[in-house]
């Protein structure tokens, strides 16, 4: 299990969860993997095991896997808040927003 915490970005005018590279190959999160997008209250999960939910896909290349999401939702998901913090293990992502 690992735990980081992200400023997240802007995107044409919306919010923007983006992660790249070893944070998500060294959890065993490769391109081409989907994950399926839960919401819980202020905590979303995004896991390989599949549920009711949006779909999403790891981007990026084999050396640099990138998990990019954007849109309206991420904007209401992310509020007020400035970072997110990610919890990655063997088959799950946590992102839950954070104040720094």
């Amino acid at each position: 299990m690992s735990s980081f915490t992200l400023k997240s970005g802007t995107n044409k005018g919306n919010r923007r969860i983006w992660i790249e590279g070893n944070r998500l190959a060294s959890a065993g999160f490769n391109r081409g993997t989907f994950l399926y997008r839960t919401m819980t209250g202020s905590v979303m999960t995004l896991s390989t095991v599949p549920v009711d939910g949006r779909k999403h896909r790891i981007a990026g290349t084999v050396a640099r896997p990138i998990l990019d999401l954007c849109g309206k939702w991420v904007t209401e998901f992310i509020g007020d808040h400035t970072h997110f913090t990610v919890t990655t293990t063997d088959s799950t992502i946590t992102i839950e927003p954070v104040s720094l």
